[in-house]
């Protein structure tokens, strides 16, 4: 049995096309943006003298990385072990540039 009809008019026009929820635009525009943000880091990292500056952009860089990489699993829903794999991953990076930049914010 298929339930009752929410519409008086019968089935929508867009029934049977494949429909895309908000939520998985929103996880590819947030992977598309921290993907692209880690390669503006990493093309810093390579550019740079300064290693201090080297290393927090390369920190910085595979914390944006990881965590859009995670929203991209998440999007697609693959695999929980991966994702909290990345999730952990992500933070890990993100208090070691904290740490870090704590340690040698200044970029001398």
């Amino acid at each position: 049995m298929r339930g009752h009809e929410t519409r008086p008019e019968g089935p929508s026009r867009l029934d049977g096309r494949i429909s895309t929820s908000i939520e998985t635009i929103l996880g590819l525009i947030d992977g598309t943006s921290m993907v692209a943000a880690s390669l503006v880091l990493f093309y810093l990292v390579l550019r740079t003298k300064l290693p201090s500056l080297r290393i927090l952009s390369l920190l910085l860089g595979l914390f944006a990385l990881a965590h859009g990489l995670y929203h991209f699993l998440f999007t697609f829903v693959i695999g929980y072990e991966a994702r909290a794999a990345l999730d952990t991953l992500s933070v890990g990076f993100l208090l070691s540039f904290a740490i870090y930049y704590t340690k040698r914010g200044n970029l001398r």
